[in-house]
């Protein structure tokens, strides 16, 4: 089952940088610096104190033997010890050989357990050393016998492309039994000798990772990986890499996430033709839509251009981000679609808001409409009109999320205006809200939260509710004095 999109999901773009406190040294305790020869009682209590510690390492020894002698675990059965294993391996793949070197009995309960094998990764660790990659994937192939593989194969790390044919190739006739398939290419090139071998692809298949490194030209004609139906598939994930790329039917499509690079933000774009992409979410049950460094293209015969358009309808849409994407083609996005089930909008677009302008003035196509997060705004000056002035048609909104405003500082003029009730604005400002989530912003220090804590609860009006969660991330100005109060007054705080 999908999550619902919860406050939780407010203020959380992952690729901001976090800022980690450097370690510091413990300093040498000064009564060990010292250079004259010891004294021989001091000599002859260090020589006591190491023959204690190696009694008590024997001691230590001898009761970790007894305790493993006796240890339940050893008594499970190996069919659950084999589930134990199993779910070991799947949080974490490095973990089976060392499984295999536990004890005898371990060894053997792993070598019979075939979906312990099903996991093939080749990373950065193996650029080097293809025979040993291929002499591991064939022993792994082997002893998976019939059960579903997890594939991820980087490929960038190959200079000759040979050694993409030759993994291909042994890899090639098992990918009828792939649930997941992650690749990563330097070039059209390689993804072709990929797409060569991948044709028993799909299936089975449940998650696709496809990756074209951004440095390549983009001049290639660009060709569909896939060649079967994909009754499966509910996870797709392109980097750098076009829509082509998935020509075929995929009825049960839940996640599309389209970007050019996650490695940065850049000023650069990927161009998606804005027709395949309507085609594709309309033909799918689609949950969650992510755009990252996009732009959409157009040809004169597109529906968007004529008198009276017929936006296409996405009913199951929940969760739609769009990061470094221009103003212009998220308007264009909400005027061919109508969106009844969307309950969460993240928005990283700059200051341009006519994208929040389009959704205001008809907030009947956003019935659902609750979270809407914000990167990279203008909170100040003329530019925080046109921001309230939205708002103010979207009442229905319960959670609102901030980051990295556009001029470095939030400022507090926006706070003023959820703490300002009818004698000022005339109504509350999103009477609604019950969370606040705020990410990387220098200035905030607590202060202004407090007060639009303090002026909703002491609301008169029925209808304006309380703030009942806060999450505040790499904000390092916070008082830990208000922290503390603010805590006090809200059912649920974040600060990290």
């Amino acid at each position: 089952m999908d999550p619902t999109p919860s406050y939780h999901d407010l203020a959380a773009w992952d690729d901001l940088n976090l800022l980690v406190e450097p370690e510091t040294d413990i300093p040498d305790d000064p009564r060990q610096v010292d250079p004259r020869q010891p004294p021989p009682e001091l000599v002859q209590l260090d020589h006591f104190i190491q023959e204690l510690e190696k009694r008590l390492q024997s001691l230590k020894l001898r009761r970790a033997k007894l305790l493993d002698d006796r240890a339940l675990i050893s008594r499970l059965p190996p069919e659950l010890l084999s589930r134990v294993f199993a779910l070991g391996v799947d949080e974490s793949f490095d973990l089976l050989p060392t499984l295999l070197l536990v004890s005898v009995s371990w060894r053997n309960v792993a070598l019979t357990t075939a979906s312990l094998w099903s996991y093939i990764v080749l990373d950065a660790d193996w650029a080097w050393r293809v025979p040993a990659f291929l002499r591991r994937m064939r022993v792994y192939l082997q002893r998976s016998q019939a059960s579903k593989l997890f594939i991820d194969l980087d490929f960038r790390q190959f200079e000759n492309p040979a050694n993409v044919e030759t993994v291909m190739v042994e890899i090639g006739p098992h990918l009828w039994r792939c649930y997941s398939f992650n690749v990563s290419v330097l070039d059209w090139f390689r993804m072709r000798q990929v797409q060569e071998h991948a044709s028993g692809l799909g299936p089975a298949l449940e998650d696709l990772y496809l990756c074209i490194d951004s440095s390549e030209s983009e001049t290639q004609e660009p060709f569909s990986v896939l060649s079967q139906q994909c009754p499966r598939l509910g996870y797709v994930v392109l980097e750098h890499a076009p829509l082509n790329c998935i020509q075929v039917p995929m009825p049960s499509l839940r996640h599309l996430h389209l970007l050019r690079d996650h490695r940065c933000h850049s000023s650069a774009r990927i161009a998606y033709p804005f027709n395949e992409l309507v085609a594709i979410v309309t033909s799918s049950p689609l949950k969650c839509l992510k755009l990252r460094s996009a732009v959409f293209t157009l040809e004169a015969s597109e529906d968007v251009f004529k008198a009276l358009p017929s936006p296409k309808e996405l009913p199951d849409l929940k969760d739609l981000t769009f990061d470094a994407v221009d103003s212009g083609s998220i308007t264009l996005f909400f005027e061919a679609t109508a969106l009844p089930a969307l309950e969460i909008l993240s928005v990283n677009a700059g200051e341009d808001l006519q994208w929040l302008m389009r959704i205001s003035l008809t907030p009947s196509q956003f019935p659902s409409l609750r979270l809407l997060d914000l990167r990279n705004c203008n909170f100040s000056g003329p530019a925080l009109v046109p921001f309230v002035r939205a708002l103010h048609r979207l009442p229905q909104i319960t959670g609102l999320g901030i980051s990295s405003p556009l001029t470095g500082v939030v400022g507090t003029r926006v706070f003023d205006m959820l703490a300002a009730g009818p004698d000022t604005l005339g109504q509350w400002l999103l009477p609604r809200l019950e969370a606040l989530g705020l990410q990387n912003c220098v200035d905030i220090s607590g202060h202004e939260l407090l007060r639009v804590v303090l002026a909703r609860r002491g609301a008169a009006a029925p209808q304006v509710a309380n703030i009942a969660f806060l999450k505040v991330s790499q904000c390092y100005s916070m008082d830990p004095d208000v922290l503390e109060r603010l805590t006090s007054l809200v059912d649920t705080v974040r600060c990290f």
